[in-house]
C-alpha cells in the first residue's frame, strides 16, 4: 500500500508523461500513464489521482491514476517478474485498463508488446503470471470485446464464445474448439485458454 493513497488538487499543467498538481503551496509531479493524461481536466481544474509511491535511495516517484482498476493493475504489473514501473506504465499507456486485462485473458502477447520496452517474453510473463486473477482485481466484468451486433442469441450466452468471435474467428471453427471441451466446472477464462491453444491461438483469416 502506498504512503500516499491520492492527491487532489488543481492542474498546474502536464509534460509527456506527467501531470502538475498544485496542492496548497506545493506543486506535485505525478506520473501518469498516456490514457488517464489525456482524460484529466485543463490547467486550472480541478482532479484527484489515486497514487503509487516508489521510493529509491535517490529517488522517489508518485504514480497517479484515474481509477482504481489502473492502479491496480499497475501494481500488479510492477509485481511480474522483471517488469518495472516504467515497463508497467508503458503498457497501461498503450492499453486502457479493460483492454490489458482482455488481452491477459486472451493471451494477445501481440496488443502487450505494442508497450515501448515491453517484449514478446515479457508479454508472456505478465499473461503467465496475470490471467487467473485479473477480472477478479480490477473489479469489473471484463468486456466481451469486438463481438458484432448480428451475433446469434445461442453466441450471446456463451461469454467464451463471444471472446472467440471478437478475436476474429468464425462462429463454426469457435464452436468446435469449444465443443471439445465439454466439462462444467471450466471457467471461462479456461475455456477460452484451451480453444485459442486447440486453434493455434490465432483466426484464420480464410475461415
Amino acid at each position: 500500500m502506498s504512503l500516499i493513497e491520492a492527491i487532489e488538487g488543481t492542474v498546474e499543467g502536464t509534460t509527456g508523461n506527467s501531470a502538475l498538481v498544485r496542492i496548497g503551496g506545493i506543486v506535485f509531479r505525478v506520473l501518469v500513464p498516456a490514457h488517464d493524461l489525456a482524460a484529466l481536466p485543463a490547467t486550472g481544474g480541478q482532479v484527484r489521482l489515486l497514487t503509487h509511491l516508489t521510493v529509491r535511495e535517490d529517488d522517489l516517484q508518485l504514480y497517479g491514476f484515474v481509477t482504481e482498476a489502473g492502479r491496480t493493475l499497475f501494481e500488479s504489473l510492477i509485481g511480474v517478474s522483471q517488469v518495472g514501473p516504467k515497463a508497467a506504465m508503458a503498457v497501461l499507456s498503450v492499453l486502457s485498463p479493460e483492454e490489458l486485462a482482455g488481452a491477459i485473458v486472451a493471451g494477445d502477447t501481440v496488443a502487450i508488446s505494442r508497450a515501448q520496452g515491453v517484449g514478446k517474453r515479457t508479454a508472456e510473463r505478465i499473461i503467465l503470471e496475470l490471467k487467473a486473477g485479473v477480472e477478479e482485481a480490477i473489479g469489473v466484468p471484463i468486456p466481451a470485446a469486438g463481438v458484432s451486433a448480428g451475433a446469434s442469441p445461442a453466441s450471446a450466452g456463451d461469454p467464451a464464445l463471444q471472446w472467440l468471435l471478437g478475436l476474429g474467428f468464425s462462429a463454426t471453427e469457435a464452436r468446435q474448439a469449444l465443443a471439445v471441451e465439454a466439462e462444467d466446472a471450466l471457467t471461462t477464462d479456461e475455456r477460452v485458454r484451451r480453444a485459442l491453444q486447440r486453434m493455434g491461438g490465432a483466426p484464420n483469416p480464410t475461415a
